[in-house]
């Protein structure tokens, strides 16, 4: 039985929804990551720069949704666990892949504007806030990298030399796109 936290306060229950919802976006992101990372790992890919570019987006999204399990803790709220499905694991090309990563990236930026919309109609600035100082201005950085990245792919045509020094620069760059 699930009893309500002496703690909660101005926390409604659409927020609490709302966030669990957020919590499994996230994580279901860290799938997809660590599902590309090893992808690019495969012995027929061996890009190991794109490896370690997801599995840094991986790590950054499972660090997001503890941050958003510690909130929905802290606001009296509790923390629902969900099943994630099973991410892809093949892609037709290295561009195919960041393309994939920057339409997931929009996605969870477009259910983060939800929480920030769902924060003011309840009537709840503290939950405004963390969403906008925690989330938002990250995610929307991320979403122009991807993109600058996957503009420096397409120089490259995604294939022989260019492809190996573009993920070269990759690796050599902490994981980043070189933008």
């Amino acid at each position: 039985m699930i009893s309500t936290s002496i703690a909660k306060q101005n926390f409604s229950a659409e927020s609490e929804d709302a966030l669990n919802q957020q919590i499994q976006i996230d994580q279901i992101a860290q799938q997809q990551y660590l599902s590309t990372a090893a992808y690019f790992d495969r012995d027929d890919v061996a890009l190991p720069g794109l490896v370690k570019h997801f599995l840094e987006e991986a790590e950054h999204e499972g660090e997001r949704a503890q941050l958003l399990i510690d909130y929905q803790q802290t606001r009296g709220g509790i923390a629902v666990i969900k099943d994630v499905p099973q991410p892809a694991s093949t892609y037709a090309s290295a561009r195919d892949a960041v393309e994939a990563s920057l339409l997931l990236e929009k996605d969870v930026n477009k259910s983060l504007l939800n929480l920030t919309t769902i924060a003011a109609n309840t009537q709840d600035p503290e939950f405004k806030h963390f969403i906008k100082s925690k989330n938002l201005r990250q995610r929307v950085e991320n979403i122009a990298k991807v993109a600058k990245g996957i503009t420096q792919l397409e120089r490259t045509h995604g294939e022989g030399l260019g492809l190996y020094m573009y993920d070269q620069a990759i690796l050599h760059n902490d994981g980043e796109f070189t933008v």
